[in-house]
């Protein structure tokens, strides 16, 4: 009896240890099954599976610094990233949101024979960030015209043309230009193209003119030698300079100053010899290469203080000469240039502002006329009819343009 008992009791362990042995097996392959499917689900790259449109949104959500770091991160971001639909993307949204007061000190060095240059950017709110500091080997830095377009800086020199990107810390020198026989001169424009997402360098130079021709009245031999070229700048893997190109057309006036991009053409204030006047505006349309002279609102008197606006995509002129008459700022926008057809569509009073402490240099943003009055960055907003001021820097910052971050790199030059 005690001998079957102790059979039934074996028997009993036996199936049990079995219905462990079991068990064992069944969680140590479900525990396999689990780490292979985590091992796969590790493997899967969700984020590039996401189309083009969402990974956009996502990466123009982020600040300059973290995609900074994301091309770094990744390869494939890093093209991404790079491509010149996201850079315009991206500085379209920087603009549009965000833009900022870039202003330019400059010294010169007499010990090393530099120039130093400091960028700082100052929000709408009037708070501050030192974006770049550098020292250049070209004295004439110093007293270089200055043009702010699109994230990059262009500055002009009696014998070269810079590019900078403050935002990455980036300085380089453009392609040697032609050289001008009339030491000095430099006028030039700089500006974004839209359509073709390109950067437009103008660049207006003399020729040497000939020896048998005779130089009896300098302002119709220097428009008669007067010639243009043009450098286009744009984004293909890397920065890609094209050679300068001259331009066939000839310049009917000799530009004025620095030229000024509205709506994919470039404009300048221009003036005749012998009596400088400015009598008209310069265009000139980079689809067609031609210039195209345009009056003067009749209201004008000549004035060589003159200063161009781009307002809500049109070209605007403010009038400079009844502001120092009356304190009042008449804005006329070009309706057609091709007729000449201006009309005057806002009048600003800054009579308690004093037109002597007000630069006559104005600029636009977001349809707010942006002016200097003494240590002040003062905006009027068109809509409201109403002023805000903004503390400036200090008078060294006597240079300053609207401006945006942009990731555009200047490195592979």
């Amino acid at each position: 009896m005690k001998g079957t008992r102790r059979k039934n009791i074996d028997k009993g362990e036996q199936q049990l240890k079995k219905k462990m042995k079991i068990s064992v097996q069944q969680r140590k392959s479900s525990s396999s099954t689990e780490q292979e499917e985590e091992g796969n689900y590790a493997n899967i790259d969700y984020f590039n599976k996401l189309s083009g449109d969402v990974i956009t949104s996502l990466f123009l959500i982020c600040p300059l610094k973290s995609l900074s770091m994301l091309r770094c991160t990744s390869k494939l971001w890093n093209n991404f990233i790079t491509t010149p639909s996201f850079l315009h993307s991206h500085l379209t949204q920087s603009t549009q949101n965000g833009p900022k007061l870039l202003f330019l000190e400059n010294k010169y060095l007499h010990r090393s024979q530099k120039s130093w240059l400091r960028f700082v950017s100052v929000d709408m709110d009037g708070s501050k960030e030192e974006l770049y500091t550098v020292t250049v080997p070209d004295i004439q830095l110093v007293c270089s015209a200055m043009e702010v377009c699109f994230g990059l800086v262009c500055l002009s020199t009696d014998c070269r043309i810079y590019l900078c990107n403050p935002a990455l810390q980036q300085l380089c020198e453009l392609p040697e230009y032609s050289l001008s026989a009339t030491p000095g001169y430099r006028h030039f424009g700089f500006g974004y193209l839209h359509s073709r997402k390109e950067y437009k360098v103008v660049h207006f130079f003399y020729t040497v003119p000939s020896m048998t021709e005779r130089f009896w009245y300098l302002g119709i031999l220097q428009v008669s030698h007067l010639k243009c070229e043009v450098l286009t700048i744009n984004k293909i893997g890397g920065v890609s300079f094209n050679r300068w190109k001259e331009i066939a057309d000839r310049s009917p006036f000799r530009p004025r100053s620095k030229g000024l991009l509205v709506n994919e053409c470039m404009y300048w204030c221009t003036y005749s010899l012998p009596r400088p006047r400015t009598n008209s505006i310069l265009s000139f349309d980079f689809e067609s290469e031609k210039f195209l002279a345009i009056s003067l609102p009749s209201p004008f008197e000549d004035n060589v203080g003159s200063s161009l606006m781009d307002l809500k995509g049109m070209l605007c002129l403010p009038d400079i000469s009844r502001l120092h008459k009356s304190s009042i700022l008449d804005l006329w926008i070009l309706k057609d240039k091709i007729s000449c057809s201006w009309v005057k569509e806002y009048s600003i009073r800054l009579i308690d502002f004093g037109f002597n402490n007000i630069s006559s240099y104005c600029k636009t943003c977001n349809e707010e006329i942006i002016f200097r009055h003494l240590d002040k960055v003062v905006f009027y907003d068109l809509k409201k009819k109403s002023f805000r001021e903004v503390e400036a820097l200090s008078p060294l910052y006597s240079r300053y343009g609207i401006y945006s971050k942009s990731l555009f790199s200047l490195r592979t030059i």
